[in-house]
């Protein structure tokens, strides 16, 4: 019997194990892929480059993960190239200049500032749009003056000028006594500004060189393979109170004194279980739906978008990809445009064929670059909601009041059952950072019942 058995060899999952067998303890780890990583994957291309085909960004405030990577000795990254960010509105193509290279980067205190910022005027937007009576009964406060609001909402100059650069770039020049409301309106019918500043706005999200698979691939070798068993399906769980028996498709059994499920909620509820979840559990997890996303690239014999003096980055208010970045490797003479088909557009085209949303892809890039775009030398996705193991991608979206309401409840310990991974994360929720985090929290619960 061991005294652990890890569902799943994500970063939630690698990073639980490495706690405990760091404290002794004996740990199996359980992946029903033939490989490690779960929604982190890389993918080799014709040339030796490679593309991530799932998560990928160390953003501010990542610093669990850092901390992993500065222990594996990995090496980060940031974005390739220096140019202009895209912004396609209304049919136009608006053209952000990037931060000049002598002004100075932002400070933690002034990426915290421009992200509250931010997140309080697509709030105010929101209301504006979904509540009549709210707007009716504000008519006044919503008449102030939209730089006095910038300015009393963020509250450092770094932060003040950055997001005036990048609103300008939006929507032109902010008119001398323009009010809130317009600016709200002109945020609900405009680009995604979040978006805009997190590629453009000098918050410095960066990679592992040589892709986040290195990680895991890192974690998992540390483990070995006698604990990190792949190709091993689980499709029931019997517990008691002090263990459990984990049954796998191949009609193997495992015991264990305590389990960790790192499954996204809707596939960890649909495992079998003896005696049955209380229902609650069901019911909270089918509210909990899996992101839908198809991250795909197309590959050009050259990045030809830094000819043009542009970043390869781009924001637009309509098309099938709305966001792209270059994610050429250093190593490759070829050109990465990397962009997500998300929400709807996903769903409708993960019906069609490959070459359908080849083509859409193509069609979105050409409208924002030119004809230069036009003839990609390959293209290269990953559905993650047709993924059987996966089921969406990018995390899991709460419905409204499902996560205040019920997401602790959903993180906690069921007997000798216990539940990690970016969607149970109380920080970074939905993020490789939160995975981390939470695998972490977990695993040190499990250890604390095992001693």
């Amino acid at each position: 019997m061991v005294d652990c058995a890890i569902l799943g060899a994500g970063l939630a999952g690698l990073v639980a194990a490495q706690y405990l067998a760091e404290r002794g303890l004996e740990v199996v780890v359980l992946e029903a892929r033939q490989r490690v990583g779960g929604r982190v994957e890389n993918r080799v291309l014709d040339d030796g480059s490679y593309v991530e085909l799932g998560g990928q960004w160390i953003g501010p405030g990542f610093d669990a993960l850092q901390e992993i990577i500065d222990d594996l000795d990995l090496d980060t990254i940031g974005l390739p190239a220096k140019g202009s960010l895209v912004v396609r509105l209304r049919g136009q193509s608006l053209h952000v200049p990037s931060e000049d290279e002598d002004a100075p980067e932002l400070t933690p205190f002034e990426v915290a500032d421009l992200g509250q910022g931010l997140l309080r005027l697509r709030r105010l937007a929101d209301r504006l749009r979904d509540d009549a009576a709210w707007r009716q009964a504000n008519a006044a406060w919503l008449g102030q003056d939209l730089r006095r609001w910038v300015i009393t909402n963020l509250r450092t100059m770094g932060a003040q000028r950055r997001f005036a650069e990048v609103y300008a770039a939006a929507f032109g020049p902010m008119p001398k006594g323009a009010t809130l409301l317009e600016g709200l309106h002109q945020v609900n019918s405009g680009p995604d500004l979040e978006t805009m500043l997190a590629s453009n706005g000098g918050l410095n999200q960066k990679r592992v060189d040589g892709g986040m698979a290195r990680v895991v691939e890192a974690l998992a070798a540390r483990l070995g393979d006698d604990v990190v068993r792949l190709g091993a399906e689980v499709v029931k769980i019997s517990h008691g109170d002090r263990s459990a028996t984990i049954h796998l498709a191949d009609g193997e059994t495992i015991e264990a004194k305590q389990v960790i499920s790192t499954l996204p909620p809707r596939l960890a509820v649909a495992l079998e279980h003896e005696p049955a979840l209380p229902e609650w559990r069901a019911e909270v997890a089918e509210k909990v739906a899996p992101g839908n996303v198809i991250k795909a690239f197309l590959i050009y014999d050259r990045p030809f978008w830094r000819d043009h003096g542009f970043s390869g980055q781009s924001s637009a208010d309509e098309g099938a990809v709305r966001v792209t970045f270059d994610t050429t490797a250093e190593t490759s003479s070829r050109g990465h445009l990397m962009g997500f088909f998300e929400g709807a557009d996903a769903d409708s085209l993960s019906r069609r064929t490959e070459t359908l949303r080849e083509r859409a892809f193509v069609d979105s890039v050409v409208r924002t670059f030119g004809e230069d775009a036009a003839q990609p030398l390959a293209y290269v996705e990953r559905d993650w909601a047709r993924e059987k193991f996966t089921g969406g991608c990018h995390g899991a979206h709460f419905s409204p009041g499902v996560w205040t309401t019920n997401g602790p409840l959903l993180a906690q310990a069921e007997g000798v059952l216990h539940w990690a991974g970016a969607e149970y994360s109380t920080r970074f929720n939905g993020y490789l950072e939160g995975a981390v985090r939470s695998g972490r929290e977990v695993a040190a619960a499990v250890a604390r019942e095992l001693a």
